[in-house]
Formats: C-alpha cells, structure tokens, sequence
C-alpha cells in the first residue's frame, strides 16, 4: 500500500549549505566518517576523522601583519545523537558543544574546540565520536535506533573528493541501503559499504534501514482459525496492542465481508518495520511468506489494507490494480464498520501526470522512482473498484468472490457451474461482475480507465457475442447455454464462440420442429436432448443427428396417422377385416415419445402398409364372395359396417389422444369355399 505522507529521509536528507567553520575564511577539509551499527547496544556508533589545513594567507599592510586564524571546527550530525567527544591527535580532549541547524531540522552541529589557535598553513586533525541513539516510535524524526531496528541517514562534511563515509553493519542484519550508490566489501564478520572521494558531499546521503528481527518482542493472536505473531520493536507496547485489536476485530469482519474465511495455513507474521516507508509504501504482504511488514504508526486502514491482502493477492486476481482496488475498498468499509473514519478515493483526473491504464499500471517496482503514477495508480484503481463493489452490492460481491475463489465459470448454465482453468485476470473481473454481480456499469468503467488501446478492440467483440449468446439464451427458454458456448466466452475466445452459437442455433431451430410435431401427433418427445444440449462440450453432431432422427420418426408416425383416417371406400374397409390399424398407431406413437425408434418405425410402417393393401384385399374377398346369394348378404353388412367405422373414425379425430370406440361385432365373414 503507498504510504500517504512524503517518504521522511528524502526531506531531510544531508544538510547542505551549513556552514562548518567558526570563523570566515578559507580551509582545506577533509573527513572520513564512520558508522558501526551496533545491535546489542541498539546505537549507532559513529567515528568522524577529520584533518583541516588552514588556508588563508596572512596580509601584510604598512608596518603591520594581519593573520586570520581558526579555534574550532563545526561538523553537522543528526539531532537524534548523544555522547559526543572529540580527541586530537595529540591525544588531548577537546571541548565539543552542540547546536541545532534551524535551517535543516533533524540536524545539528557539533562545535569542537582546537586546543590550539590554526594558523596559516597549520593542520589540526582531530577524531570526534557519538552515538545515533534514534527517537521514539512516531516522532516527527525519522532516526530510528534500537536492537531490532536501525534507520539513519549517513553523510559526511569536507571538500570535493575529499570525503569518505562508511558504514559497517555486523552479520545478522538485514540492511537496505538508499540513495547514493556505493561499494561493498567484507571485514571481520560484517559488511562495509564504502563511498570514497566523494565528488559532491553538501548533496551525498546514504540512507540506511537495517533489521535485526532477532530482538523483536513477540507476542500471538489469533482471530478464529487464522494465528498470527506480532513482532515489535522492543518496547513498543503501543503498537502491538494496537495491531492485536486490529487483528482480532478486523480479520472476522473482512472474512464475513468478503464471504470467505481466511484463506491462509499456517501462522502469519506481522512485523513492524520501516523499510515500506523507504520505498514510499505503508506497508506490504506477501501471502508466500506468510509475512506483512507495516510501519510504526497506529494506521487502522494500513493493518486492514495488509490484511484484505490475505484474501486480494496473486492466488486469486493476477492483475495488481485488481487486488489493491478491492483491498482499498474491503479495509474501508471495515474500518467504517469498526467506527473508524474510511478514506474515501479521489476522482480519477486523465491529465494527471502519472495517469495509466490500470492494465498498464505495472507490478510493484521497489527500484522505482515512478512516485506520481504509484499516487494515479492506487487512486484510479480505489476508485474505479469502489463504483462496482457500491453498484453490485455486498451480497452480490460475495457470489462473484466466491466463484473466483472456487474457480467457477463465470457464464452458468442450468446445472452446478463448471470449474474453470482461466485464471481471474481483468477479462474474467468483468464477466463475473456482470454474469453474477449484474453490473451494468462496470463495462464502462473498463474501458474509460483499465483497458489499453490495443484491448478496446476486445471489449467490443465482447458485447457482440454477449448479444448473441443472449438471444441463443432466450431462443433457448429451458435449454440453458450449452458448456462449449459458455467456455469459449470465458475464455474471450469470441470467434470460437460465435461458431459455437451458430451450431446451437440449428440445433434449437431442430428442437422447434420436433416441439412443433410431436404436438401434432399428441404426444411428447423424449426426455435427454435438453441435457445432451447442455452438456456439449465441442461439437453438436450428435445430438442434432439425435434430434433429426427423433423428427424423421414423428414424420413416420405421422404418415401412419394420416393412414389411419383415409377413407379408402368399401373395398378397403372389407380388407381391413381382421386387422387392428389404430392399435398400431397408438403404439406407434408410444414407441416414439419414449425415443424407441425401431418400435415406433415398425408399427408405423405396418399400419400404413395394411391401409395401403386394404382396397386390393377387399376386392379379393368380394371376388371370393361374388355369383352367390351370399355375396348380397355380404354386401348389405359391409354398408352396415362401413357407415359405423366412420363413426368411429369421426369419433377418434375428435379426440385423438383417447381410447378408440370400439366396433360393433361384424356380420359373419362367409365361409371360404361357398357353396
């Protein structure tokens, strides 16, 4: 998170343009300036060697000589120093005195007093030592010294090429280093880091951050499941208490905020340590580590922002804008829960000077000096973020949160949703926030400040296929989106999925027809082609291929249908004798509502092939009965019978899903050989 205040040391810095003479004139200065961090003192011991030549010629006017001469020497230190003493090297003692530099707060100088008047070309080298014994945690000063944590800034005094600063710190510190570059080298069990020479001392600092995380004081809490260890500076009650409340307050707000528990095994490290401040943060997390650092000072939206990050780190969004514009906004609204006072973001100015797409707006870089588009960066996405998380709404956010944390798609069928492999980026932010969250707003919000000029271009083959893939959903009613449909948006694969669309398209126009037919015939289709539809992960062959055959069979029933209620004439109704047309439709169109095609099929084309063969058997039965007395008989009963079959058939068209009206008994059939 970046710090909100200007990084410290960068202000004060080296305190150019003191003046380190007594008296005006000229000197040749040279130094060599020391600093020995010593952990188990918890100061820093600093040794300055220091040689002046006195450079000012005497003047002579008339009868007299005029010499100018200097009694002491003036060297800046930082005002968080004690115990200063100086020796010649002549082994005297030397009176030292102080004074602070109004000009340059945090400094002051050390007025040493030669034992002796320096004279014109005479040379007083002298050696003074104090200690850097820091200031309390969350003063102004940003000297800091005690066993577990160092932060100083080391400099030196004296001509151009003339000065040297070393700084020495023993194994077992951690050191970052900042500002001017400088050489390193090993000595007895400890790191020097060397500047010789110095070509521009008024302007050279080294600023200096070393931890001995041996000495921090260590205290646990726990907030639910999560465990953690505080790690404070020794001494530093206030702040462990303060991150400890913050800790057991705040993790089960988020946690219930965010609608995930908190998703970290094992125990989290919170330290605290200034070395965020020197690279102009508040404060970091690092999930891998299982470890947060934050400064000293009691920021409750600092402690809940490192926290959120427990949750909005790389393991769920792997955009940075992402994580930091959901921990910005989830640790607000905690903080507001929690009756603290939120920060609220800025609006997002275009011209600002570190202005950014948030997709360019680039991974953490602690080497870099980009400070105005980290300010943009944090705002836009704080900004930006809050605008969704305020129009979807907290229970909606916590669907969307969950499926990132599930891994689910973000475009759901009817069923459970798939897991997907697609990593939650930018693209897959949006989908869930507008498929779940029902966002309508977020889409714009993208394209005015996240996407980049060459992703715009997605954006707008986005909406295309949304469109479509919303009207193959509402032409669909019950059948939801098939899955290769719905992966290929997800995946931003838009022509892919535009393919997919077109294939649905036909397989529901086929759907349709076979709707449309078997509510013709009275009958329902056979359950599984809605699933089968669904579930189509690449191709949909098979169950268009399916769906062809199910409508190539009602077309089958269907000409057996229309058989059945032909009227033939008499001829066909005495070749029908004996037979049982409407049983075999019926089953017919059993055999096709339970999807058994074969069956259907089969009865079908028996009952259209009696009908069709009727008219030819009746003849030859009227040609067996004919030339008889019989035949008349015969004839009579088959008017009789003709006129009630229409009856019945009159009957069966009125209602054609009932049972058939069943026949009168017929007259006798004639014996086969009449006589």
């Amino acid at each position: 998170m970046l710090a909100s205040f200007a990084l410290a040391w960068c202000m004060v810095a080296s305190p150019t343009g003191i003046s380190t003479v007594v008296a005006d004139g000229d000197l040749e200065e040279s130094s060599t300036s020391t600093y020995t961090i010593d952990p188990a003192a918890g100061v820093v011991r600093v040794v300055v060697e220091v040689a002046v030549t006195n450079v000012v010629p005497d003047r002579t006017e008339g009868d007299t000589i005029y010499s100018r001469y200097y009694t002491g020497y003036a060297i800046p230190a930082l005002a968080a120093s004690a115990n200063a003493t100086a020796v010649d090297d002549a082994g005297r003692i030397l009176a030292v005195t102080s004074e602070p530099v109004t000009e340059a707060p945090g400094y002051v100088l050390y007025q040493v007093e030669f034992a002796e008047r320096l004279s014109f070309l005479e040379t007083e080298r002298f050696t003074l030592t104090y200690d850097i014994v820091g200031v309390p945690p969350r003063a102004a000063d940003p000297t800091r010294a005690n066993p577990a944590y160092f932060g100083f800034g080391a400099f030196g005094t004296g001509d151009r090429g003339r000065v040297n600063v070393r700084v020495v710190a023993p194994d077992g510190l951690v050191v970052d280093l900042f500002g001017d570059p400088v050489t390193t080298s090993r000595v007895d069990g400890a790191t020097v880091y060397s500047a010789d020479e110095i070509a521009d001392p008024d302007g050279f600092v080294v600023v200096v951050s070393a931890r001995n995380d041996a000495a921090l004081d260590r205290a646990a809490a726990t907030a639910g499941e999560a465990r953690f260890e505080l790690l404070s500076w020794p001494g530093d009650s206030v702040w462990q208490s303060f991150v400890k409340e913050q800790i057991e307050t705040g993790v089960p707000a988020l946690a219930e905020l965010i609608g995930e528990p908190w998703p970290l095994e094992g125990t989290l490290e919170v330290i605290q340590s200034s070395t965020p401040y020197l690279y102009g943060y508040a404060g970091w997390f690092s999930p891998r580590e299982l470890l947060i650092e934050v400064g000293e000072e009691l920021d409750q939206e600092v402690v809940l922002h490192e926290l959120s990050h427990a949750w909005f780190n790389d393991g769920w969004f792997t955009d940075r804008w992402v994580n930091e514009g959901l921990a910005q906004v989830y640790s607000n609204r905690v903080v507001e829960q929690l009756g603290g006072m939120p920060q609220a973001p800025g609006p997002i100015d275009p011209s600002d000077p570190g202005s950014v797409e948030l997709n360019g707006w680039a991974d953490l870089d602690l080497g870099g000096d980009d400070d105005a588009r980290e300010t943009y960066g944090y705002n836009a996405s704080f900004a930006v973020m809050s605008q969704i998380v305020d129009e979807v709404g907290d229970e909606a956010m916590r669907e969307v949160l969950d499926a990132v944390a599930a891994g689910t798609i973000a475009y759901v069928g009817e069923d459970a949703p798939e897991v997907t492999a697609t990593t939650t980026d930018w693209r897959r932010f949006l989908d869930l926030v507008d498929e779940l969250g029902g966002s309508t707003g977020a889409r714009e919000l993208f394209e005015q400040h996240v996407a980049l000029a060459d992703q715009q271009e997605q954006l707008d083959d986005r909406d295309a296929a949304r469109e479509r893939y919303a009207e193959l959903v509402d032409d669909g009613g019950t059948w939801a989106g098939p899955v290769v449909v719905r992966r290929h948006l997800s995946e931003w694969r838009f022509d892919a999925a535009a393919a997919a669309i077109d294939e649905a398209a036909e397989v529901l126009t086929a759907r349709d027809t076979m709707v449309d037919k078997a509510a013709a015939l009275g009958i329902d289709h056979p359950d599984g082609f809605e699933d089968d539809y669904e579930a189509v992960e690449e191709s949909f062959d098979e169950v268009e291929a399916a769906i062809d055959e199910q409508i190539e069979t009602f077309d089958i029933v269907a000409s057996a249908v229309e058989a059945d209620g032909r009227d033939d004439g008499v001829l066909a109704t005495i070749g029908l004798w004996g037979t049982d047309v409407p049983a075999l439709v019926d089953e017919a169109k059993q055999a096709a509502a339970t999807g058994d095609h074969e069956r259907a099929r089969a009865a079908a084309t028996d009952a259209v092939d009696i009908v069709d063969e009727a008219a030819t058997l009746g003849t030859k039965r009227l040609a067996i009965a004919g030339g008889t007395a019989f035949g008349l008989i015969v004839l009579v009963t088959v008017v009789t019978v003709l006129i009630r079959r229409r009856r019945a058939r009159h009957r069966r068209a009125a209602a054609p899903t009932g049972p058939a009206e069943p026949l009168e008994p017929a007259a006798p059939a004639p014996p086969a050989d009449p006589v």
